[in-house]
């Protein structure tokens, strides 16, 4: 009996939460209205086999249908630390290795891209199957952005450092705001910022762990 309940506040205790949301000041771009690429959270969460990011601006991105939203990841030591896949004046100083970039304009869409002494775009939207295993979805203030751990060379239990940013549809533009960053991220569309790191720890999904609970209990009784 004691065996059961110690493994029951084992349980409880390693059920993950089933989102981690980061916040952001809004109001800190200088863009200003009518505030869709003024990122106010982030929510991140993930399966066995896929993390999601919803982004979450303060204004209404399909009104204004032009909005580029954008995410650096570092998993691992190196990686590109003063560039990204789709050449934004953007860095990430310790070195990214993922590049997501999205847009809800002309029906949405998404690239992910890996580094490996240079940008390689591997997932798109407008792909063919096997590289199309990354989607966007969108509501009047989400951007709703879901691949493959596997595409980011992820496996439960890693833990990875990210930002994500929001910019305008020239090549040049840069980060207009910043997850990462409660404070202004840059004063005008072409200047170079870097990023600001958050971190996220992947998770079991609870599916997962109720299937890993039950086959441990049974294995209790079974010693018993």
């Amino acid at each position: 009996m004691k065996k059961l309940l110690m493994f029951s506040l084992l349980l409880a205790w390693a059920v993950p939460a089933s989102a981690t949301v980061y916040n952001d000041a809004t109001g800190d771009e200088f863009f200003g209205s009518p505030g869709h690429l003024d990122i106010a959270s982030v929510e991140v969460t993930n399966t066995a086999t896929d993390i999601t990011f919803a982004i979450t601006l303060d204004g209404d991105i399909l009104a204004t249908d032009w909005g580029k939203y954008m995410i650096i990841i570092d998993t691992e030591a190196g990686g590109d630390a003063a560039g990204n896949g789709w050449g934004r004046p953007i860095t990430m100083s310790s070195g990214a290795e993922y590049w997501i970039g999205s847009w809800v304009d002309s029906g949405n869409g998404a690239e992910l891209y890996n580094f490996s002494g240079g940008w390689n775009l591997t997932e798109a939207t407008y792909n063919g199957p096997p590289d199309n295993d990354i989607s966007i979805s969108t509501s009047s203030n989400t951007a709703t952005i879901t691949t493959t751990m596997a595409n980011l060379g992820l496996t439960v239990g890693d833990s990875f450092d990210f930002d994500v940013f929001s910019s305008g549809g020239g090549n040049g533009d840069g980060a207009v705001d910043s997850l990462g960053n409660p404070n202004q991220q840059i004063a005008d569309w072409g200047d170079t910022s870097d990023a600001n790191p958050q971190t996220y720890v992947t998770v079991p999904e609870p599916a997962t762990l109720c299937l890993l609970a039950a086959g441990g209990l049974l294995a209790i009784r079974r010693r018993r």
